[in-house]
């Protein structure tokens, strides 16, 4: 077998020590490794070109979201498994497949070669695994990027933050045959169950039913707010009286004041140059190791 990793050094506080002789000594002496490092923002994908041009069997993202992203990305509807060892912070869809935050025993996890097929979401030419966020979401992750503490308390501290100057917005959305026009507090469509540090907004969502789970909140008051907070929590979101909450395969969304759509995605935030967007479930369109 031939395993490659793609490690970025700088994910979560940057304290693991992944190397090439602490990778070998992990594996069988008939198994081939190579180690290759990102060293800027999407330089994952290209080293995942590299690896499937060199014909690896299994491509290994050693990092948080954003890593685990660029690298599942470039291996979307092909035949090369992903393998996963979550080195960031929020880790989101390792925690969704159970994929333990210990290197020695998510590499155990790896060498198993144990692999499934998960649904893929797509926004415009985007794909994402965890989570899509517009509204509040969109802003508290522009927020928490911009106070560069990738820690669960800089992330509190963005939403708080967020929170306290943050104002619904108005959107219409066509899903199905359905328009939807409404000034939304949140709009969070997810493919998997748990958003980031062990954080639920659709405990429902499950990453190999073929759907996405769209969660739509209207404009709270300071009191719902904070009830919607401990609802989050507490993971009992469905007893907001505001949310709805929808299994879809795809929908649009679009900005009545016509200015472009920002969104969050898999923990990144994205800018765009277009009021509207569409986005999609691609199901059973990666294969992963867990």
């Amino acid at each position: 077998m031939r395993y490659t990793f793609i490690v970025n050094p700088n994910s979560g506080n940057a304290k693991h020590d992944i190397s090439i002789d602490f990778l070998q000594a992990k594996f069988d002496a008939s198994d081939e490794i190579v180690l290759k490092e990102t060293a800027y923002q999407f330089h994952a994908k290209e080293l995942v070109k590299e690896a499937i041009a060199d014909q690896s069997d299994v491509i290994v993202a050693c990092g948080g979201d954003g890593t685990i992203n660029e690298v599942a990305s470039a291996l979307v509807n092909t035949n090369i498994a992903l393998g996963i060892i979550p080195a960031g912070s929020g880790n989101g869809l390792a925690t969704n497949l159970n994929i333990p935050k210990d290197i020695n025993k998510a590499i155990e996890i790896i060498k198993t070669n144990s692999v499934h097929t998960i649904d893929v979401g797509r926004v415009e030419d985007n794909y994402f695994f965890s989570n899509l966020g517009f509204g509040i979401d969109a802003e508290v992750i522009k927020t928490y990027e911009e106070n560069q503490k990738r820690t669960i308390t800089g992330y509190v501290d963005a939403s708080v933050k967020t929170l306290l100057n943050y104002k619904s917005k108005l959107f219409r959305l066509y899903i199905d045959d359905v328009i939807i026009e409404k000034s939304f507090y949140y709009l969070f469509c997810s493919n998997s169950n748990i958003a980031g540090y062990g954080i639920s907004f659709t405990p429902k969502a499950d990453l190999s039913d073929g759907e996405l789970d769209l969660l739509m909140i209207e404009d709270l008051d300071v009191f719902e707010q904070f009830y919607f907070s401990v609802l989050v929590l507490a993971k009992k979101i469905d007893l907001l009286e505001k949310a709805q909450y929808r299994k879809v395969k795809k929908f649009k969304i679009e900005t009545l004041d016509g200015l472009p759509i920002t969104y969050q995605l898999d923990g990144e935030i994205h800018q765009t140059n277009s009021p509207q967007v569409k986005v999609k479930v691609l199901p059973n369109a990666l294969k992963i190791i867990h």
